[in-house]
């Protein structure tokens, strides 16, 4: 999105793809909030802290499927969870960060999460020990706290004044836990300016797509999968259900063999999944499969990890 302007009773929206219309805007650009609302004209009345959040995984450091929850001493709660069948994900941190810088766990982060690590294993845990590290950002409400940890997790919407014109609702804070209810509330405040999108809630009754079965039929739906494409083995088809529950069907379609599913990539990626990644789910480039979407990043050596990006570059060209 390059520009916002209101035209008459609708935004007119610029775009790399074209120039679109709409009677309102949704602004829920998470830690890119305030750029959408510089882009549109409108003047924030709200202010926001970027607090980056980092991961680590390992070498899985013990074998049952629970998870440990500890309390550092600087107060901070720390988890340790298994994490892909061979591995253990240790979070996370609370740093301020700023705009514009990358989006990685720094040294100092990757040191205080082994450290924290090492307070409650037998066996210490290293930097050398990281097989991946991951980040991301909270775009907290700046309520002035002086820790970024202190900072509040709630969220509050920001909805322009009616003599303005066209609405544009920006969303502040809030975290992904909160995603369904913040949503209702999102589209219930811009309900009262646009009829059409007032109605009674639904969010709560019904699945996410692919996610319409019983916690309890999870082992069975696995062999279903297995039974009606055989050429799965059974990682490849836990893996497939887990990722994408009854939607693994739509990602294989009608392949009757591993050949029916075109190219494969290494561990049961194949050229079906990666086509789907990129129709259905916004995977532009490897690193969107590899690590946003499969996490076979982690099982994948850098020459199969070469042959997917070779084949992205060629799949998105324009």
């Amino acid at each position: 999105m390059e520009r916002l302007e209101r035209d008459g009773d609708h935004w007119r929206i610029e775009t790399a793809q074209g120039t679109f219309c709409a009677r309102s805007v949704i602004n829920a650009a998470g830690p890119s909030v305030l750029t959408v609302l510089g882009r549109s004209g409108e003047a924030p009345k709200q202010s926001i802290r970027l607090v980056r959040g980092s991961h680590i995984v390992v070498p899985k450091l013990f074998d049952h499927p629970h998870p440990y929850f500890f309390q550092l001493p600087d107060g901070r709660i720390f988890f340790a969870i298994p994490y892909e069948h061979d591995y253990t994900l240790i979070g996370t941190t609370d740093r301020d960060h700023v705009a514009g810088q990358p989006i990685v766990a720094s040294d100092e982060e990757v040191a205080y999460l082994c450290e924290g690590a090492s307070r409650f294993f037998s066996k210490p845990v290293m930097p050398a020990d990281v097989v991946w590290s991951y980040s991301g950002v909270r775009p907290l409400m700046d309520d002035g706290s002086g820790k970024p940890e202190a900072a509040t997790r709630g969220y509050t919407f920001e909805v322009s004044d009616p003599a303005e014109g066209a609405p544009i609702l920006s969303v502040f804070g809030g975290k992904i836990t909160t995603f369904r209810t913040l949503s209702e509330e999102a589209v219930d405040r811009m309900g009262e300016r646009i009829p059409a999108l007032s109605g009674t809630h639904w969010t709560d009754c019904n699945s996410l797509p692919g996610g319409d079965f019983g916690v309890g039929e999870v082992v069975q739906r696995i062999v279903d999968l297995q039974a009606r494409y055989p050429f799965l083995a059974p990682a490849w088809a836990e893996r497939l259900f887990r990722n994408y529950g009854t939607l693994a069907t739509t990602v294989l379609g009608d392949a009757a063999t591993l050949a029916d599913c075109g190219e494969h990539f290494g561990h049961g990626l194949t050229e079906r999944e990666v086509r789907y990644l990129v129709s259905h789910e916004w995977a532009r480039e490897a690193d969107d499969v590899l690590w946003r979407r499969t996490k076979l990043g982690l099982r994948l050596p850098e020459q199969q990890q070469e042959s997917l990006r070779r084949f992205m570059r060629e799949l998105t060209a324009p």
